[in-house]
């Protein structure tokens, strides 16, 4: 356990320091009064981190284990690793980072629907997004994410390594999207994911809520008809549901939220 949260610290301070960088080159002297602002969602994110790196990261990665030994033992595999690898490495990895954002769009599609929507509101709890706004997720949220996106790439019959991969490449790349800085990546935005365009993601009580469902590539929404960039995003960011602040509130929503969705229909008009 101690191993794993020293791990975690180090990644944290890693990226911390890359994003410090950026924060001071794009936004000088702001930078600092930003995160003062943002103290409070900083709290919570690295709350929730810490907890993920001690009790739900190794859960999953039990999951994530147990997924792949069933495909295998199953043959759900649609092709063998050594099919994949007659291709060559590159373009292996490419094609795994590829697929993994396809399946993780379609899944994130998925927890803005009626049902999972209240594991998926912490994350889009955040009024002042980051890069750590990445480790905003509830521990239900994370299990779901992780057994979809590797569920889904096992049964294509990537390599482990570019499971693997894969995963390294869309958390950092998750974290850069996430990052308050304003970026379009003009012509390249065409094909990757903008900081600017997961911004309105984030929005709040807006149509781009719900939109730009993508994590690398843009080219998803723009192909499915869920693009949503028309300018600077500099509206509120959050949610409108009525999450309790703090850690505690975030965890316990997702309950609150089902029961919410359970009530009769004439009690929760009364309600209104």
């Amino acid at each position: 356990m101690l191993e794993s949260l020293w791990t975690a610290v180090r990644l944290l301070a890693a990226s911390a320091l890359v994003f410090g960088a950026i924060a001071l080159a794009t936004k000088r002297g702001e930078a600092v009064e930003a995160g003062r602002r943002a103290l409070h969602e900083i709290r919570i994110n690295l709350s929730l981190y810490f907890l993920d790196a001690l009790l739900v990261a190794p859960a999953i990665a039990v999951l994530v284990a147990l997924i792949q030994s069933t495909v295998v033992r199953l043959s759900l595999s649609m092709a063998s690793p050594a099919t994949w690898m007659r291709l060559g490495e590159l373009p292996v990895f490419i094609a795994a980072v590829f697929a993994g954002d396809l399946a993780g769009y379609w899944r994130h599609r998925l927890e803005h629907t009626r049902w999972l929507w209240p594991i998926h509101a912490v994350h889009h709890s955040d009024t002042d997004m980051s890069w750590l706004t990445l480790s905003r997720f509830h521990p239900f949220n994370r299990v779901t994410t992780e057994a979809v996106d590797i569920a889904c790439l096992a049964m294509l019959g990537f390599p482990q390594w570019a499971i693997v991969a894969n995963a390294l490449v869309r958390h950092y790349y998750g974290e850069l999207i996430h990052a308050d800085v304003p970026w379009t990546f003009g012509a390249l935005g065409d094909v990757f994911v903008s900081p600017v365009m997961h911004r309105w993601h984030h929005a709040r009580d807006v149509q781009g809520a719900g939109s730009n469902f993508a994590t690398v590539f843009s080219v998803f929404d723009r192909v499915f008809g869920t693009y949503y960039v028309p300018g600077p995003c500099t509206v509120p960011l959050g949610v409108t549901d009525a999450i309790a602040p703090g850690t505690v509130g975030q965890l316990l929503y997702p309950f609150i939220g089902w029961a919410e969705r359970l009530r009769p229909a004439e009690r929760q008009k009364e309600s209104v």
